[in-house]
This record gives C-alpha cells, sequence and structure tokens, in this order.
C-alpha cells in the first residue's frame, strides 16, 4: 500500500489524467461526456499476424480448485516444452502487419521447463505502459510464480489523442498482436494450452472484452476492471471476472454492468446470484455454463474518481484464473 500515491503520480504522468485535470480515460470529445473507447478506431483492414518469428530480447532481466468446460484439462502442446528459460522479466519485439511491437515477457523463478504453465496477458490503460501495468496491477505478485505474464505495449491511437491504447477491432492489430505474442511464448516455453487469461484496466479492460470475444476457445477467463465492451464478433463462453466502481467519473458503471450482463447471457447463467466472502462486495451469477462462470464486483473506492485498479482486485483476479 505504500506504493500506491505514488503510482497514482505516474499515472497522471503517463497520461492518465482522471485525477490531474487533464482528458479522462474514455471520455469523447471536449464534453467530458464518458461513453468509453470508439470502437470504431481500427488499423489495417484484417487480423492476419504477420509475426517475425526472429523476435529478440532487448529488455534488462528482474525476478519477477479446479473448474473445468468441456474436456479442458492441463494440456500443454511440444512448443518449448524441455527449453529452460532463465527468469525474469525481458522486453520482447515481434514485426506485427508490418509494425514493430514490443511487449514484456516475464519467466518467474522457478520456473520447470518441463511442466505446462498458464499464461497472463494483461493489457495497460491509456496512455500508459507495459512497465505500468505490471507494477500497478499486482496479479503478477499474487500469482507467486505460478505462471507466465505477458505485458503488452500499445501504439498511438489516434481517435485518442494518439495516446497509447488498444484497437478493439475484432480483426484488428491488436488481436493479431496478441496471436503473434501466444505464438512466440508457445515456440520458448511450455505453455498450458487450456488456461490462457487476459486481464486490463480500463481500455486494457476493454481490450480483455474483445479477446474474450474473438478468441473465446484460446482465452480461458478473463479480468477486467473499470471497462467494457464492445461486444461482435464472439466466437463462445469465457470465464469472467469483473469490477467496476459504482461512482466512476471515466468510464460509467453502466460499462460495467453491460459487460457483466453481455457474459451472464453469453455463459447461459441465471440472474441468481452468491455473495462471496472475498472480496466481500462481490457476487457470483449461478446456473452458468459448467465452467463459464462470472463475478461481479461493483464498489466504491474513490482512487481516479472511482476509476482506479483495487488494491484487492490483483489478489482476486489470480484467485478467479487459479480455479480453471
Amino acid at each position: 500500500m505504500s506504493r500506491r500515491p505514488r503510482i497514482l503520480t505516474t499515472l497522471c504522468m503517463f497520461g492518465l489524467l482522471v485525477a490531474c485535470g487533464g482528458d479522462d480515460d474514455a471520455s469523447t470529445g471536449s464534453t467530458g461526456t464518458s461513453t468509453g473507447p470508439d470502437t470504431s478506431a481500427t488499423a489495417g483492414s484484417s487480423g492476419t499476424t504477420a509475426s517475425d518469428t526472429s523476435a529478440t530480447g532487448s529488455g534488462t532481466s528482474s525476478s519477477g480448485s479446479s473448474e473445468t468446460a468441456g474436456s479442458a484439462g492441463t494440456t500443454g502442446g511440444a512448443g518449448g516444452c524441455g527449453t529452460p528459460l532463465e527468469p525474469g522479466a525481458v522486453t520482447e519485439t515481434l514485426t506485427v502487419e508490418g509494425k514493430e511491437r514490443t511487449f514484456l515477457f516475464v519467466v518467474p523463478d522457478g520456473y520447470d521447463p518441463n511442466t505446462p504453465m498458464p499464461v497472463v496477458f494483461a493489457w495497460h490503460a491509456r496512455g500508459t505502459t507495459a512497465e505500468l501495468a505490471r507494477l500497478y496491477y499486482k496479479v503478477e505478485e499474487s500469482a507467486a510464480g505460478a505462471a507466465l505474464f505477458v505485458y503488452p505495449q500499445g501504439l498511438p491511437q489516434p481517435d485518442f489523442g494518439n495516446d497509447t491504447g488498444w484497437n478493439l477491432d475484432t480483426n484488428g492489430e491488436d488481436v493479431a498482436f496478441f496471436d503473434a505474442m501466444l505464438d512466440f511464448v508457445r515456440e520458448r516455453a511450455c505453455v498450458d494450452e487450456s488456461r490462457i487469461f487476459s486481464t486490463g484496466h480500463s481500455f486494457g479492460a476493454f481490450m480483455s472484452n474483445t479477446l474474450g470475444c474473438a478468441r473465446a476457445g484460446t482465452v480461458r477467463a478473463l479480468g477486467a476492471v473499470a471497462g467494457g465492451g464492445p461486444y461482435f464478433g464472439c466466437t463462445g463462453p469465457v470465464a469472467a471476472w469483473i469490477a467496476h466502481g459504482m461512482s466512476d467519473t471515466t468510464v460509467p458503471f453502466s460499462q460495467g454492468e453491460g459487460s457483466r450482463d453481455f457474459w451472464v447471457g453469453e455463459n447461459g447463467c441465471s440472474d441468481t446470484t452468491v455473495p462471496l466472502d472475498d472480496p466481500s462486495l462481490c457476487v457470483e451469477y449461478q446456473d452458468c455454463m459448467r465452467g463459464f462462470p462470472v463475478v461481479f464486483c461493483p464498489h466504491d473506492e474513490p482512487d481516479l474518481g472511482g476509476h482506479g485498479w483495487p488494491a484487492w482486485a490483483g489478489p482476486a483476479i489470480w484467485d478467479f484464473f487459479a480455479r480453471f
């Protein structure tokens, strides 16, 4: 908790200006009306990945209840299984659809190249960075070495003042970026194909919902904080954990409710909920398709005008992912 004020200052510096008197994370125009990211922002005309398999690392290393669906189990392809990897975080580079893209790839201490591991993709908020997402989210810290982590770096988005962010087209360049990063990790590490997860805050939560639609069947579960949709081109159910501030002044609470309602419907849940013990403000929907639960966590924390990432979110998201 001692780092939190410093993190909020850094968020302001990197362009998430909710608490700093500037444009907010998902507002449009100069009116201050929050509507979420403009889903018409696309780049490229296809989702075809053109990844450079000779990706190189260029960063400095640093340390870093089962619920199955259908035939899902602990499975891992040959890929990088059996190949030792140095633990730590390294910035990797790929070429995707003709553009150079970077991401942090984190191998945990104690990595066993013969044991398939889950992979967590963590998408940063508008105007921020992969490094800041790693510091802020605390999902990796909560995993305590039980997963590989990928922190993508967004490109400047013309529709959002050239702040870094994501293309939410389900056939766009950032879904292609996800495909390329996953292929990169598969080739180098021992991956449990049944446990590919996605999380993010704000614009990163919008991106996780987009992936849930575009890559259901690959993405097993998502954790979305202070985000929303688009929801189109969906290919099946995805387990979903959703948190949203009821007084969010950046992305309206209705967006979080919309995300909840979409996944409740997609996963075949009823309207009945059961309160959870931890966090106690969360509820889980009942009668969902086996292995595809939906958890919703409305909260009243004041950070960033109700738009922050609560301290309990990282541990709760990892606990949710660890169910699968």
